[in-house]
């Protein structure tokens, strides 16, 4: 883990959203071992603006899965969701729902920002494990995955300085880890498939377990314009890498400008 001790945030006050209820977003998933690359699956992002009596939140999907060629060799279906208040950007919900060549694992989070803290429960579902209820500290650093990035998307950047480091705090199940980032500038990105852009550039450590040594910084694009969205991505992991790139979307809020 990395030291948190450069947490930048964003005044939100009457901030405008980058996104609206109804933005569809889909990213094709490729792999590759010896510089060959495959794609193997897609994973969708809806986004829904909800009403309540107390007060509006926007509510995060996110779909993922192998295509039915790759089924019969590693079978992904994942589910992740997040609720985010609509004005502040701050997650009170957060699931995340795997099946991934067998494994199942559920889990599900309750921010609480009141009392300053995030209420997890996760249970291994193949093994019919006992769940696992956490009481985690919370501070206005902390997200999960889905948040953190429709968070960053209301930001700005200029008030990031380049090439700085900067950390968040990072929910996963029922742990937190410190994750630095940092922007690295301007830069043209081609998409295959889909065009060029203009971008900002983007990398993130990663977290070591099963999947990662610790060792990798993840590497993003996100369209530099007033919609922000990330359009490439690239991962390294134990064995391989994976990547991702913008396929299509719907209803933005903004003209993508961006694209060449």
């Amino acid at each position: 883990m990395v030291a948190q001790n450069n947490c930048l945030l964003f005044d939100m006050t009457n901030r405008e959203a980058a996104f609206r209820s109804g933005e569809k977003i889909t990213y094709i998933l490729s792999y590759t071992v010896l510089g060959i690359w495959t794609n193997v699956g897609e994973a969708e992002f809806l986004t829904t603006l909800k009403t309540t009596t107390k007060s509006p939140y926007y509510h995060i999907e996110v779909n993922g899965r192998s295509f039915s060629f790759f089924d019969r060799i590693f079978r992904v279906r994942d589910y992740f969701t997040a609720k985010i208040d609509a004005k502040t950007f701050q997650p009170f919900y957060k699931e995340r729902n795997i099946d991934e060549g067998g494994f199942r694992l559920k889990s599900t989070g309750n921010f609480d920002w009141e009392n300053n803290v995030v209420r997890t429960s996760t249970q291994r579902l193949d093994k019919q494990a006992p769940r696992r209820d956490t009481a985690l500290p919370l501070t206005p650093c902390t997200f999960d995955i889905v948040s953190l990035f429709y968070y960053y998307r209301n930001a700005d950047f200029s008030k990031m300085k380049e090439n700085t480091p900067y950390t968040i705090q990072l929910v996963i199940d029922d742990e937190i880890f410190n994750i630095s980032y940092r922007l690295h500038g301007r830069e043209e990105q081609r998409v295959r498939g889909t065009g060029r852009f203009n971008t900002l550039k983007f990398s993130a450590s990663v977290v070591q377990g099963n999947v990662f040594t610790g060792k990798e910084q993840i590497f993003f694009w996100v369209t530099d314009d007033e919609n922000r969205i990330p359009v490439y991505l690239e991962v390294p992991i134990r064995v391989g890498s994976i990547r991702a790139r913008i396929k299509e979307w719907e209803n933005l809020k903004f003209p993508l400008s961006s694209m060449r």
